[in-house]
């Protein structure tokens, strides 16, 4: 190369040396200064002239000769740090070949700013009272808080640079589909014993540069064991006080309602009238004490929710017959406007109940001066639309977005004339959202207000499980009751006594259990908190003895253990203060399986299974109604039939399926089926037919058709 083009190459790489914010040294391979930048000479306290020409021994400041000569000694790149007055600097040396000797270029990068910034946010993750782990793109620990060091039990010396994932420190698999890299932000509860009981909320999040490339992840361990604490003892507090007043309250209810029925006689208006006062006011508290159970289950996640096809329609027409006697004193109206051929949705019956109950109570107390109520039904994409509408007062809508929390009521005269908890939509917007649906409200103030709430199509997995029916009349026998209140026991003792049924009454496990070997009632009602909680001793025992385990056992209980109770063995649950129409209808249901024989009615023709359920029930059979036959078969499961009426076109699983299934099965082939159809028969599946016992053609003549059946059930005992 002449000599003018060489100076002009080494001029070009000095403007580009001079141009960078990072210090260049150009190393010859002579091992001798060939090329320094303004940069580096102010890092390093040396000027060009110094260093130019001559030999590396002249860059021993930090060490940078020892650094080099080890660089060039390898011919491989090395790295070094050095602080400089006050000043981070990293050296890099990477060696080059020309010709075959070796030369190398240094860089020196200074990171004393990039070093403050890290020492200012390392100060502030120290200070932080939640525990931060912080990983690299290879899962490498690189800083630990003091928290955390507390809440894992190891020093920073002991993680930092240790390779693994967050639930590996608290001695838990990772999900394997759970990657923080490729899932993104990961939460979850832990309970550690070790090296002290905690339980802490554990948050992994992913860090993305901003092309989205995974830099690592940060970990954020907050200890939540005084929060969890003070829940558990506030839900403990919750469920003893509610015992200590629903005991007294179920007798004070009651009594009352025997009273106002007239069982102490006649009573005059001013009885009526003061004993009515009483009853409503006593309503209340129980609605109060209600609510609270409510928000401590759903808090405490001990909420129970039955989940199945639900048939909104019916759900809503039986809520709007609740209210019309007292919208028909006031003057006014509740319409009902639902769509035709609506979807079954998937929900809990008795909570959406107590939903639709909540929305319409408020609709018409909110509307003062009248107006009407309307409740509608419709499909919105891939869910059922509820809709109850007021022309009340309506809503601000600076409280519309807050009227959904606990303890929330929108200040004003009305309100506090009404007055409440303030709890009852917060826990319909729990329910509702539990069931995977959701709640809004739209309103204009002084024009009235819709509260609305969504819930999901049902779907092929939810299966609706036909309840048994008594039959029409008293059926009769002996029921066992066992309470440790003597009131409480002999109110149910009376409830049921005017049923028709003989009663004994037990007030102890031990006193219990003798009478149920004894007597072998029918039935028994079992108080759960008798004797601080034998009752489940005795219901376990009661169902794991031969002698007493056909026994069905229905639970009465002060706090929330349907789940419990099921898993136990138990045939029913209801919750103190008992509802009267309901435990004679689960008792009715229950006997009338033992003491009559049972049949179960197969058609998606609601109508004709009302009608032959009805007819049936007056004839002195238990029945059960399945509309289709996943329900039909979920119903046999539960409890055998004496006989099937059974309907071959029908959604989900029709009727041929239906009988082919029974008829494989050892414990339900004997079963008798009588086939009733207004359809030609599939003449493929025909042979399937043949092992009906009856086939009857639509329409028919109810009466004759339940004479037909009792011909064939009689037959089948004859043989």
């Amino acid at each position: 190369m002449p000599d003018s083009d060489e100076r002009r190459y080494y001029s070009h790489i000095r403007a580009l040396m001079a141009g960078t914010s990072e210090g260049m040294i150009a190393i010859a391979p002579d091992r001798t200064v060939r090329m320094i930048n303004e940069v580096a000479s102010a890092m390093l306290g040396v000027t060009r002239a110094e260093c130019v020409g001559a030999p590396i021994d002249r860059l021993g400041v930090c060490g940078l000769d020892r650094t080099l000569l080890q660089a060039l000694d390898e011919q491989n790149s090395v790295v070094s740090r050095c602080e400089l007055s006050g000043n981070d600097y990293t050296f890099t040396v990477s060696p080059y070949v020309d010709g075959i000797a070796w030369g190398a270029v240094v860089t020196i990068r200074d990171n004393t700013e990039i070093l403050a910034v890290r020492r200012r946010s390392e100060a502030i993750l120290t200070s932080t009272s939640d525990g931060i782990i912080v990983f690299d793109a290879e899962d490498r620990i690189n800083f630990v808080n003091p928290a955390a060091e507390q809440i894992l039990g190891k020093g920073a010396e002991a993680l930092v640079g240790l390779v693994t994932d967050t639930w590996k420190l608290f001695g838990l698999v990772a999900d394997p589909e759970g990657a923080v890299r490729e899932t993104g932000t990961q939460l979850r509860e832990v309970r550690m014993e070790e090296p002290e009981h905690r339980i802490v909320d554990v948050r992994v999040d992913p860090v993305l540069d901003d092309k989205g490339e995974y830099l690592g992840a940060v970990t954020n361990i907050r200890d939540v064991t005084a929060e969890r604490e003070a829940t558990q003892m506030k839900n403990e507090f919750v469920s003893t006080v509610s015992h200590e007043l629903r005991t007294p309250l179920t007798s004070i209810k009651g009594y009352i309602d025997l009273i106002l029925d007239g069982e102490a006689g006649e009573v005059n208006e001013i009885q009526q009238e003061f004993l009515s006062i009483v009853k409503e006011n006593s309503d209340r508290l129980v609605e109060l004490i209600n609510d609270m159970l409510d928000i401590s289950r759903i808090e405490s996640g001990r909420i129970v929710l039955k989940v199945q096809p639900l048939d909104v329609a019916e759900r809503v027409t039986g809520a709007v017959n609740t209210f019309r006697a007292v919208l028909d004193q006031q003057g006014r109206s509740i319409h009902v406007k639902l769509d035709e051929n609506l979807p079954l949705a998937a929900g809990d019956p008795d909570r959406v109940g107590q939903v639709l109950i909540n929305f319409i109570s408020n609709a018409i107390k909110y509307s003062p001066a009248g107006g009407d109520v309307t409740v509608g039904a419709r499909v919105n994409g891939s869910m059922v639309r509820v809709e109850i509408s007021d022309e009340g007062i309506g809503i601000a809508p600076e409280d519309q977005a807050k009227l959904f929390t606990k303890f929330y009521r929108v200040d004003s005269s009305l309100t506090r004339e009404i007055g409440g908890t303030g709890l009852g939509l917060s826990i319909c917007k729990s329910i509702i959202e539990l069931l995977g649906g959701q709640v809004g409200v739209d309103s204009v103030q002084d024009e009235g207000s819709t509260f609305w709430f969504e819930l999901p199509l049902a779907s092929d997995k939810h299966v609706r499980t036909p309840t048994l029916e008594g039959p029409l009349g008293s059926p009769g026998g002996r029921i066992l009751v066992v309470d440790n209140s003597e009131d409480v026991a002999n109110l149910i003792a009376k409830y049921l006594s005017r049923r028709g049924y003989e009663v004994v009454k037990a007030f102890t496990a031990g006193e219990a259990w003798e009478y149920a070997v004894e007597l072998e009632p029918r039935v028994i009602t079992l108080d759960v908190m008798l004797d601080e909680g034998a009752g489940f001793q005795l219901l376990k025992k009661l169902k794991a003895d031969p002698a007493t385990r056909g026994i069905p056992v229905v639970v009465l209980s002060i706090i929330c253990d349907e789940g419990k109770s099921e898993r136990c063995g138990a045939a029913g649950y209801l919750e103190k203060p008992i509802d009267k129409t309901r435990l004679i209808g689960v008792i009715d249901g229950l006997v009338g399986s033992i003491a009559s024989p049972v049949v179960l009615v197969v058609d998606d023709d609601k109508s004709i299974v009302d009608l032959l359920c009805h007819t049936l029930k007056q004839r002195g059979y238990t029945v059960m109604g399945a509309y289709d036959g996943r329900e039909a078969m979920a119903a046999v499961s539960r409890t055998k039939p004496h006989a099937i009426l059974l309907d071959l076109r029908m959604p989900v699983m029709d009727g041929y399926a239906v009988l082919a299934e029974l008829k494989s099965s050892e414990e339900t082939m004997d079963i008798p089926v009588v086939i009733m159809s207004a359809y030609p028969i599939d003449r493929e599946r025909a042979d399937v037919l043949s092992l009906a016992t009856e086939r009857v053609s639509k329409p028919f003549d109810v009466e004759q058709f339940v004479s037909r059946l009792e011909s064939v059930m009689a037959a089948e005992e004859s043989e």
